[in-house]
């Protein structure tokens, strides 16, 4: 595997479809290629991956760092993780198809369909943090973590709409920052995690885990 960090230097479009169309070019190199990377925009028009294979930018539009990514995990260490995600859940409506709901203001519904009023209930970034603690608990086992609770930080949360260019139609993607403490359960899955990302939205920037070692 490998870890790159790329800077793309013209003004990039800020849409996420226009970001996943510029980092599948640098990573796609045949039209039938699947996804075989994750990425995180760390700041603006700045990058983090990690790929499958090393990346194969424009070098009139890329400035590009990489080093081969193979992490060392230990059972039973702690480690400090920071992981952008699209913390979803998925139904079914009338007609079978899959619909995915955005954990914080589902968690928001259920709380005002039990009576609260917007006035009284938790601000955005409470309700955020309780929603995607959830959330993560639900898939710490496939993380290969033992996640604290305490400590557990939302960083930043924010709802992205646009367009797909082919039929218009409109696309929404919740888009939560999360930092925190776990410790090792399972070395192979972590890597596993690490390597191919946690949760949908990986297309769009979504999904890339981050460890140290707190």
């Amino acid at each position: 595997m490998h870890i790159s960090r790329l800077i793309y230097k013209p003004a990039m479009a800020r849409s996420l479809y226009d970001v996943h169309q510029e980092l599948w070019r640098v990573f796609s190199d045949k039209p039938e290629r699947e996804r075989d990377f994750v990425y995180r925009e760390m700041e603006p028009g700045s990058f983090l991956a990690v790929s499958a294979r090393p990346p194969q930018p424009n070098a009139s539009l890329w400035s590009v760092q990489v080093k081969e990514y193979d992490p060392k995990l230990r059972q039973g260490e702690r480690l400090h993780f920071s992981l952008r995600a699209n913390p979803v859940r998925k139904t079914r409506d009338a007609k079978r198809r899959q619909v995915r709901h955005d954990v914080v203001q589902d968690l928001f519904k259920r709380l005002e369909a039990a009576g609260q009023t917007r006035k009284d209930a938790p601000g955005r970034f409470n309700l955020a943090q309780e929603a995607v603690a959830s959330w993560l608990a639900a898939r710490a086992s496939r993380m290969g973590m033992e996640l604290e609770n305490d400590g557990l930080v939302v960083e930043a949360y924010d709802r992205h709409v646009f367009q797909k260019p082919k039929d218009g139609r409109p696309v929404v993607v919740s888009v939560l920052d999360v930092r925190g403490f776990g410790t090792v359960t399972d070395p192979d899955a972590l890597r596993a995690a690490l390597f191919s990302g946690v949760g949908p939205a990986k297309a769009f920037g979504c999904g890339l885990l981050l460890v140290r070692r707190a």
